[in-house]
């Protein structure tokens, strides 16, 4: 098996995601934990300069998606995308509603609001020197809101974004409709995808309660889990 190096910000959801990915096909990898501080320094990796990074057998991949793909031709048992081409786009689609809107809602719920950003903030500067953290600290959630606001998600109020959360969650929940996983009955990319989304939203003590609220949606989380690792920190 090809040599697996993982570059990552240990509470990410992309990089959860890239774990678990990992996990389901049984592909041993070596981990680096990536200080905040030192976050710019990864453009010798990658242009971004954004984990997740991989190192694949020499080559090195950036942007979780496309290292879940490159997994998934390096082993492609057990697959991630069902072979019929509709039920490959529906895990497309989910993918990218996972990426591209939950992750907004955990970033705003864990790092900026006053009941749980003390906890993510000091896990996010874990790796950190102990002068970065007290200098990131008060940065982390300004940042963190700045980039919300700019999307859209954290210029509405907190009940608004809790409100919104329960949708996703039913409509979730109405996709499922009994099902135990979200594509073709069998676990895809778009299980994984949005169990590392839900993780980290459920890292919010109002996010995990709104979770708990779907019992189909927890126990679809508990099976998918099952099979890529377990949860991922809360």
């Amino acid at each position: 098996m090809p040599e697996i190096v993982l570059h990552q910000l240990e509470i990410s959801p992309f990089c959860d995601k890239v774990r678990r990915v990992l996990a389901y096909k049984g592909l041993a990898y070596r981990v680096c934990n990536v200080p905040m501080a030192k976050l710019g320094q990864l453009r010798r990796l990658s242009p971004a300069g954004k984990v997740p990074i991989l190192e694949l057998d020499g080559a090195v991949l950036h942007d979780s998606s496309d290292i879940c793909r490159a997994l998934d031709k390096t082993a492609p048992s057990p697959p991630l995308f069902p072979e019929d081409p509709h039920a490959r786009a529906q895990v497309d689609i989910l993918e990218d509603w996972a990426d591209e809107s939950l992750y907004f809602f955990e970033m705003t719920m864990r790092f900026t609001w006053p009941y749980d950003r003390q906890r993510w903030v000091t896990q996010i500067l874990k790796y950190d020197s102990p002068v970065m953290r007290r200098l990131a600290r008060p940065l982390v959630p300004f940042l963190t809101r700045k980039q919300g606001v700019q999307q859209g998600l954290a210029r509405r109020t907190e009940a608004d974004i809790l409100r919104e959360l329960d949708r996703h969650l039913a409509a979730l929940a109405q996709l499922l409709n009994g099902a135990d996983y979200l594509v073709a009955g069998a676990l895809t990319l778009a299980d994984i995808a949005v169990v590392s989304q839900l993780e980290c939203v459920a890292g919010s003590g109002k996010g995990l309660a709104a979770v708990g609220r779907q019992p189909a949606v927890v126990a679809w989380m508990e099976r998918v889990e099952s099979q890529t690792g377990g949860p991922a920190l809360r």
